[in-house]
């Protein structure tokens, strides 16, 4: 059977596309020419042009997804216990999936609304500081680089599929009028997509799609590294309870998500190689400064560590910690490959002898010159976090009752190290400047350090973490 048999299209109910293209229209509305062939062409001469539109797995063809996602039990393929409309879903499980698809929607939008704060840049011709100095480091360090127009036009082709991502989440809450039919005395869906509407960047229910995009540097980590939580969440929601929502997840998983990873890849690659090949002002410090801010935020994208349980094999494949050990290794890995395009570019020498190179900086040794600190890092899971981690330690809140907490009250560097001063974690004015070490300044400028400093850092609600009890 042709793979795109294996789908069926449905349209958006008219008032809800209606209100799509509006929203498009502001914060998206170059849209319509990336849409058209002959441009859509000229980049990607052998992907048809997107449809955007709902996109539902048939339930024959479901199971040849379901079977490859990570965490796939038999039970994973298997249609017969789902719960078909939204009317049939008690309370606590209606509730349940309306907060999982509200939540991805919203990423969606935000993540439009973030990539065009680069690709503005990108078109304008009028560079400036760290963009302008990552294209050209590229530019002197690869044959050929990469043009500015295919960059700008690759982000453009991520919004429309995170477009279309927006459509299927909407279809799900729109196709099935049971999502609207009153229930506790509200209108759901109509509510939910009018509030997903209505938030403007900096509002959206994930932090990380909070987050402003400042340079090239955020959107190709971004797409590396959060987009790779996306990939996991797709593929642990072949299990989702609600049919339609199951359905809605191989063809975000398998035709489009997999686009996002790899375009970020290749430009964080590209520009990790320029770093360290003084193709520009960039050093691979600034590169291991975004890793820093970005890592963390998709570390909480799955939630609590503790947390998960009470969807595993209901709404998901696997708990929240299961999901992120398993995103660790993996991206573990990826950094392993930028750090083996590294060291072939620097001593221009193929991938086995790179990679023996690679072993002996891994193990401190430096090698003609290049040194570990040459090489990119995965900074610490208890590094930066604001909220998630609840792990048994050696402080706890005042009046918790448990040793454990959100590591933001902590002062975590970036190896998992406590920074201590007189046997006590340092004070916070000292953890921020800490963080002005490894963060990059026009984060530690943002809009979304201030969140973190005024709702976590410097919140008396808080109050000081004590040692906890040794029971």
């Amino acid at each position: 059977m042709p793979f795109l048999d294996g789908f069926a299209l449905e349209p958006l109910p008219k008032k809800w596309h209606a209100e799509s293209v509006a929203w498009r229209e502001t914060y998206f509305p170059e849209m319509p020419e990336v849409m058209d062939t002959s441009h859509w062409n000229r980049f990607y001469p052998e992907v048809p042009v997107p449809t955007v539109a709902t996109i539902f797995a048939k339930p024959d063809a479901f199971a040849g997804f379901a079977s490859k996602t990570v965490g796939a039990t038999p039970a994973t393929s298997d249609l017969s216990g789902r719960v078909w409309k939204a009317e049939d879903l008690d309370d606590n499980r209606f509730n349940t999936a309306l907060k999982i698809i509200r939540a991805q929607a919203s990423t969606e939008l935000g993540s439009i609304q973030q990539h065009r704060m680069v690709y503005e840049k990108l078109d304008s011709g009028s560079l400036t500081g760290t963009d302008r100095e990552i294209v050209e480091g590229i530019h002197a360090t690869q044959p050929g680089g990469h043009t500015l127009e295919s960059i700008s036009f690759s982000k453009k082709r991520v919004c429309v599929e995170e477009l279309r991502h927006h459509y299927q989440m909407a279809g799900v809450l729109t196709l099935d009028r049971g999502w609207d039919e009153p229930r506790w005395g509200r209108h759901w869906a109509t509510e939910t997509l009018e509030e997903l509407f209505a938030m403007k960047p900096g509002e959206h229910v994930l932090d990380a799609f909070n987050i402003e995009f400042k340079t090239l540097l955020d959107t190709s980590i971004f797409l590396a590294l959060i987009d790779r939580v996306g990939k996991y969440q797709l593929e642990m929601q072949h299990h989702f309870l609600y049919a339609p929502m199951a359905l809605s997840m191989p063809y975000m998983r398998w035709l489009e998500e997999s686009y996002h990873l790899a375009a970020g890849e290749k430009l964080l690659k590209a520009i990790a190689v320029a770093a360290v090949m003084d193709g520009g002002n960039l050093g691979i410090e600034d590169v291991q400064k975004t890793v820093n801010m970005w890592f963390p935020r998709g570390l909480e994208m799955f939630g609590s560590e503790l947390g998960g349980a009470a969807v595993r094999g209901l709404f998901k494949t696997l708990s929240n910690d299961e999901a992120q050990r398993i995103y660790l290794d993996e991206v573990a890995g990826k950094v392993r490959d930028i750090n083996l395009a590294i060291v072939g570019a620097k001593f221009k020498v193929p991938r086995d002898a790179a990679r023996q190179r690679l072993a002996r900086l891994e193990s401190g040794e430096r090698v003609d010159g290049m040194g570990p600190e040459d090489l990119l890092r995965l900074p610490h899971r208890r590094f930066f976090r604001i909220r998630g981690l609840a792990e048994y330690g050696d402080y706890m809140l005042p009046g918790a009752g448990f040793g454990g907490v959100g590591y933001v009250y902590l002062p975590y560097d970036v190896a998992g190290n406590l920074l201590t001063e007189n046997g006590r974690p340092i004070d916070r004015p000292r953890y921020i400047e800490y963080l002005h070490t490894v963060l990059p300044r026009e984060y530690m400028e943002s809009r979304h350090f201030l969140f973190v400093k005024d709702e976590f850092l410097f919140n008396a609600k808080w109050g000081d973490p004590v040692p906890a009890k040794k029971w």
